[in-house]
């Protein structure tokens, strides 16, 4: 493991893209997205993506000049991502959300024409700032089989949601649909690690361990058919409801070599939807009081009685809570193939320096 600080891997992130050809802003904007991942303890969706997210601007995939204008026309809008990088119309549209809130007591704004925008989370949490709650689910390129079947037709459709609990830590989930998010497997492929069984099969339908058989073949829903129910209702918020393609329709996965994938995947501009929707809590009769139920619940869940072997209780979204202050403090631990990743990037694709050459130790 290699440590570095957050603001030497911003620093590093945000360079690459400039060097690609996103203007300072964007650049900002990506960077934050994909260290706050980091930061969180969230590595399939942090600085791994940088290649894959970097190439397809660089080769033309993804439009790097783009401008979104909000048209306030009630507290529902759908606005077109244009072809670029979903993080860009992501979190216009959560922001534009929550102003529709404020307003409206609720905002809900869908995005068409768009492609990965990372971490769900990362835009919900900004309602918490408001003291609302934010929610938010995407669709992407169909990478797991419908409950019984052995093609892959669905995205695995991760969701989150963002709720304030006053003087405690916020309840934020943040999940996708399968077992394992794609990015953990192709992390678990470098590694030469071996999956649980359970989270995938091969192109044939067959169980497999092996994660670059599953890169080939399909992830599996959580929870079998649960998973794969929540999946429709999180494909039809989507892409249904916002006029994007459906995860079946939409390109830009590798079918592949799965090393090939593994290496050298750029970023496409999918085509699919999200949808980001934001709530004023003091709208409703117990608003006043919303906050401290949701704190006493916290409270109450926390000092229930635990079960053996174990030693605490988890909020959803409370591990990633301390990891981020504690890796504020003392730097984010990145594996050495995740750091041979983006440095060989850096350097043999868009002339930069690596990952060391920004860093004071």
């Amino acid at each position: 493991m290699i440590t570095v600080s957050a603001e030497e891997l911003q620093k590093f992130t945000q360079d690459a893209f400039i060097k690609v050809g996103l203007n300072k802003e964007n650049s900002r904007l990506v960077s934050e997205v994909l260290i706050d991942a980091d930061l969180r303890g969230v590595h399939s969706h942090g600085v791994q993506n940088l290649p894959r997210w970097a190439r397809g601007f660089l080769k033309g995939h993804l439009q790097k000049e783009v401008k979104y204008e909000d048209i306030d026309e009630g507290p529902i809008t759908v606005i077109d991502g244009q072809g670029s990088l979903g993080v860009l119309a992501s979190d216009f549209a959560m922001n534009a959300a929550i102003k529709r809130s404020n307003k409206y007591g609720i905002g809900i704004v869908g995005v068409k024409n768009s492609s990965h925008f990372g971490p769900a989370a990362y835009y919900t949490r900004k309602a918490l700032h408001h003291h609302q709650i934010g929610f938010c689910t995407t669709n992407g390129p169909a990478v797991m089989a419908p409950w019984g079947g052995k093609e892959a037709l669905l995205s695995n459709n991760p969701f989150s949601y963002a709720i304030p609990a006053g003087d405690e830590p916020p309840i934020v989930l943040d999940m996708a649909c399968s077992v394992s998010a794609r990015g953990r497997i192709r992390m678990m492929a470098r590694e030469n690690e071996l999956l649980p069984e359970g989270w995938a099969i091969t192109k044939d339908g067959e169980p497999t361990t092996d994660p670059r058989e599953a890169v080939e073949g399909t992830v599996l829903p959580f929870g079998g058919y649960k998973g794969y129910g929540i999946a429709v209702i999180n494909e039809i918020l989507s892409a249904a409801l916002t006029g994007a393609l459906f995860s079946f329709e939409v390109g830009g996965i590798s079918k592949g070599p799965a090393e090939s994938e593994l290496q050298k995947h750029e970023q496409a501009a999918w085509g699919c939807g999200h949808v980001f929707g934001a709530i004023d809590i003091n709208r409703f009769g117990n608003g006043e009081n919303f906050q401290d139920r949701v704190a006493y619940l916290s409270r109450t869940l926390r000092d229930s009685p635990k079960a053996k072997g174990y030693e605490r209780i988890y909020l959803p979204g409370e591990i990633e809570v301390e990891l981020k202050r504690k890796r504020e403090v003392d730097g984010i631990p990145l594996k050495q193939t995740t750091v041979s990743l983006i440095n060989s990037f850096a350097r043999d694709e868009i002339g930069i320096n690596g990952l060391e050459a920004y860093c004071n130790n």
